[in-house]
């Protein structure tokens, strides 16, 4: 039996070349709904939400755990078509938003919905897929009828918080001395400073790291050092890690009776997840890792903790800044579980406080996504020539 939908997709229209978007930002877009006869609908919706999510298991058998968490950060609704009995009720935990508004009819065809929604303009943190956690911001389109099932299709956005400038505290030098007196299998001592030139980074910029070692053991030594992402995942009271490393590196030796100084420029690469230190659930850090290497003994060692921040974002060329486009918000979002927010200082924040407009202007860029001519948006969902659509289907996901 040949099915009544043929098509259900959601897709935005990128921001800028990255297609990452910031506090702030416009989602644009539109849904795509096409159809092979005619369907009644009762609720047609898209919805924007930003989640974070931990969850994982310890021990087997009768003895195995499981943990989990959650964390909403806002959740906006755009109704396209609502059921007349529920019009005008309040959702809990969402801000609706005003739009077009269609029939509850769909003739056989291709329709096309308009949606656009602004991102929030709080403290959020960047979007991020770790070993037993994430953050996801997520645009989805769902459509329910009458006895039967709900229908739904979504896409992900990149997001990543507002960085106008650095904190000061992420511009001081750090610096540390380890000494060791050797023991057993040697003689002597050996002392080790070293010296970073700030603490805060951004993606793609170089951590200079000085490290001065005077040898003056009987032994022969080697440099060594790395740079380690830390990964924490919160659930209630219990909590798990997990780490890898993004920079292992072994210098020189150094010789007994030798002094000598090393200079090691380590290069953040682009693609790692910045410090997350702004999620009640999830953290991510950086520890920066400069020790010794000496056989049968330990290893004289400096650890100082790393942070990386998103790249510096330009505001637009305007003139005055434009006033925001701010959605209707009659329900304003509180913090999970109604909650109060919480103090301020509690979590650190490592950007700088967010402006009141929009980070980048939607359209500066060319729209991959951009519908075909004939594909307009009217008051009642207009109907199209199947064989002239062009179409980028996502999977539908179940309800």
């Amino acid at each position: 039996m040949q099915r009544s939908i043929k098509e259900l997709s959601v897709r935005y229209d990128p921001i800028n070349e990255t297609n990452t978007f910031t506090n702030g930002d416009i989602v644009e877009g539109r849904v795509v709904l096409e159809v092979t006869k005619e369907i009644n609908v009762e609720n047609l919706f898209v919805k924007l939400t930003g989640d974070a999510d931990v969850r994982w298991t310890e021990g087997s058998g009768d003895d195995e755990r499981s943990y989990s968490d959650h964390e909403r950060y806002f959740k906006q609704k755009q109704y396209f078509i609502q059921d007349s009995s529920k019009k005008g009720q309040c959702e809990k935990n969402t801000t609706l938003v005003s739009g077009e508004t269609y029939g509850s009819v769909i003739k056989p065809g291709s329709h096309v919905f308009p949606f656009r929604f602004q991102l929030p303009q709080q403290n959020m943190p960047p979007t991020f897929k770790g070993f037993h956690g994430w953050v996801k911001y997520i645009v989805m389109v769902k459509l329910k009828r009458s006895w039967k099932p709900t229908s739904s299709a979504q896409a992900e956005i990149n997001f990543a918080p507002r960085n106008f400038g650095t904190n000061d505290h992420l511009l001081q030098p750090q610096s540390g001395t380890e000494d060791k007196k050797m023991k057993l299998f040697g003689s002597g001592k050996m002392s080790m400073t070293v010296t970073t030139d700030k603490t805060g980074y951004m993606l793609g910029e170089i951590i200079r790291v000085s490290v001065d070692i005077d040898n003056s053991s009987s032994r022969d030594i080697k440099l060594k050092y790395s740079l380690k992402q830390l990964q924490t995942f919160i659930a209630g009271r219990s909590t798990t890690h997990a780490h890898k490393d993004i920079v292992k590196e072994t210098k020189d030796c150094i010789p007994s009776g030798g002094k000598t100084r090393f200079v090691v420029d380590i290069k953040l690469p682009h693609d790692i997840m910045v410090t997350i230190e702004n999620c009640r659930i999830i953290k991510v850090q950086y520890e920066l890792k400069v020790y010794l290497d000496v056989s049968f003994a330990s290893d004289p060692t400096v650890k100082f903790p790393v942070v990386i921040i998103p790249p510096l974002q330009q505001c637009p060329p305007w003139h005055d800044p434009p006033p925001p486009y701010m959605p209707p918000q009659p329900n304003l979002v509180p913090y999970p579980g109604g909650a109060a927010p919480p103090p301020a200082g509690l979590y650190p924040n490592l950007y700088d406080p967010v402006p009141p407009y929009p980070g980048t202007a939607a359209g500066t860029f060319p729209n991959p996504n951009a519908m075909l001519p004939g594909f307009h948006p009217a008051p009642s969902a207009p109907v199209y020539d199947l064989n002239q659509s062009t179409k980028e289907s996502f999977p539908n996901a179940p309800h």
